[in-house]
């Protein structure tokens, strides 16, 4: 019989803490419990360059997780690649009702939203009094305008997206959730080096997209050995980049 796959234990902090600490270019790290929530969230300082990166670990438990990937299935309606299975399959974009590949939103009234840019902020809020980072200051006294959600679907192992920069210049920024399999992600900003880490199923990406910020990053594999605990089936055999871009407008004080 095959060999049984090793499932890590999901979210346990103390080993996701160390985990970190051995990864090669992590600048910082900041834990921070979230209140009501059975895990620690830590942040980690990717980039220090004008614009940073900041990784969030732990952002989301399973049952969010489970949640967000739920209404996508609920909306989705087929992909973009429907040709057969090859040795090497290609990302696959996933297709909405209406042939869009993706979701609009108008304020922040939407799942997307709730569960999250605005966990991820309060996650951010906590830290921003112990920080000089002007993106902290800005992330945590806005409120979304607009906000769009695209998602990717990946298959291990090689599932990869070339590095790049998005060049989105309309005062958004990108809160990117990994779902299922981890992903080994790579960013780079303009003064920064290159920095390789593994993107954990729960952990949210948040970055500044536009042109001036000029963070480079991609996707070079899939693990197909470390996905959650008792997780949804699609998690055991993919990995879902779920990408929220979302505009913001200052709150009126």
């Amino acid at each position: 019989s095959p060999p049984t796959k090793q499932k890590r234990p999901p979210y346990h902090s103390n080993l996701l803490i160390l985990q970190s600490a051995l990864l090669k270019g992590f600048a910082q790290t900041h834990k921070i419990v979230m209140p009501g929530v059975g895990t620690t969230a830590a942040i980690e300082v990717l980039l220090e360059d004008d614009r940073p990166c900041y990784l969030i670990r732990n952002c989301l438990s399973l049952s969010e997780q489970t949640s967000i990937y739920q209404d996508i299935s609920c909306r989705s309606k087929d992909t973009d690649n429907r040709s057969k299975p090859c040795m090497h399959p290609t990302p696959k974009t996933i297709i909405f009702d209406g042939n869009q590949s993706t979701l609009k939103f108008s304020g922040g009234d939407n799942i997307y939203n709730t569960l999250i840019v605005q966990t991820a902020n309060d996650v951010l809020k906590k830290e921003a009094p112990q920080k000089s980072h002007q993106f902290l200051t800005s992330a945590c006294s806005t409120e979304p305008t607009t906000m769009s959600v695209g998602v990717i679907r990946y298959h291990v192992p090689n599932g990869n997206f070339p590095e790049h920069i998005d060049h989105c210049n309309d005062n958004s920024w990108v809160y990117l959730l990994s779902l299922g399999c981890s992903a080994n992600f790579v960013v780079k900003g303009p003064k920064s080096e290159k920095k390789l880490f593994r993107f954990n199923s729960g952990d949210v990406l948040v970055f500044d997209p536009s042109s001036d910020a000029a963070i480079l990053h991609g996707v070079t594999s899939i693990n197909g050995d470390d996905f959650p605990l008792d997780c949804p089936e699609d998690f055991q055999q993919f990995r879902f980049g779920v990408q929220c871009r979302v505009k913001m407008q200052r709150q009126r004080t």
